[in-house]
């Protein structure tokens, strides 16, 4: 989470797609509480990219963004489904 306001306009910036503000804030929540439900925003707003025409450059970032979510979320996916 950032507590500096120049810190969040620069990264921000940065966001090429608007689909990936979800995808960040996917990767910056540390309350377990809103973890999944920040996942599901994430995957949602992938898939609603995927369905869509891109130009290469946003389908090689989708791409890299669905297996980043994979790679970084595939345990907490994991654990979920055995303690539910």
């Amino acid at each position: 989470m950032f507590h500096e306001p120049m810190e969040e306009v620069l990264l921000n910036a940065a966001l090429e797609f608007p689909w990936q503000q979800t995808l960040l804030d996917a990767f910056v929540e540390w309350r377990p509480d809103y973890l999944r439900a920040k996942i599901n925003a994430a995957e949602r707003a992938l898939a609603a990219r995927f369905c869509e025409p891109t130009d290469l450059n946003e389908q090689i970032a989708l791409e890299d963004a669905l297996h980043t979510l994979i790679l970084l979320f595939s345990k907490e996916i994991s654990n979920e489904k055995f303690t539910n």
